[in-house]
């Protein structure tokens, strides 16, 4: 097995956790991990010393940003738009209109943060890390992680509680 191979069996799994996370969204999940190797395999001599992980994920944030920047419908499958046409209730199209809404409500504030505190908010909250992998992924310790998403979630709540 080449060295690519085994950069994909190692952290195919992991990226792909992390990006269905922030997506929520199988295919499109598939899709963005499959252009971060891409895009990771093209710029592998840009990787310097440092985790292979660390470096994929932000490869993987950067291109589901960009693919959401890209895409106004980015978390509405077309199987549940064809479900919504077939169904042809106002209901249900509203309800995941305002869902979607939200949720972009929510990740433009996140964008927002500065960038070691987005990227706490990321690797917990859709990679469902836990606060030491945190810590070892940013290369700082399990407390640094815990109490930086602590103040990421206020920072957040506030602009949230103030746009109402």
């Amino acid at each position: 097995m080449n060295e690519i191979e085994e950069m994909y069996q190692s952290y195919a799994v992991p990226v792909k956790r992390y990006v269905l996370g922030m997506c929520r969204n199988n295919e499109m999940a598939d899709d963005i991990t499959a252009d971060t190797f891409y895009k990771a395999i093209h710029n592998i001599d840009h990787f310097t010393e440092g985790k292979m992980l660390t470096w994929l994920c932000a490869i993987a944030k950067n291109t589901y940003l960009d693919y959401i920047n890209k895409k106004e419908y980015a978390n509405v499958s077309i199987s549940e738009e064809v479900e919504c046409h077939l169904t042809n209730t106002t209901d249900i199209v509203e309800e995941k209109y305002i869902r979607k809404e939200e949720r972009m409500q929510l990740y433009r504030m996140i964008y927002k943060l500065d960038a070691e505190l987005k990227d706490v908010v990321y690797l917990r909250i859709f990679g469902e890390l836990s606060f030491k992998e945190i810590g070892e992924i940013l290369g700082r310790s399990e407390n640094w992680a815990r109490v930086n998403f602590y103040r990421s979630k206020n920072k957040l709540k506030g602009w949230i509680e103030n746009e109402d």
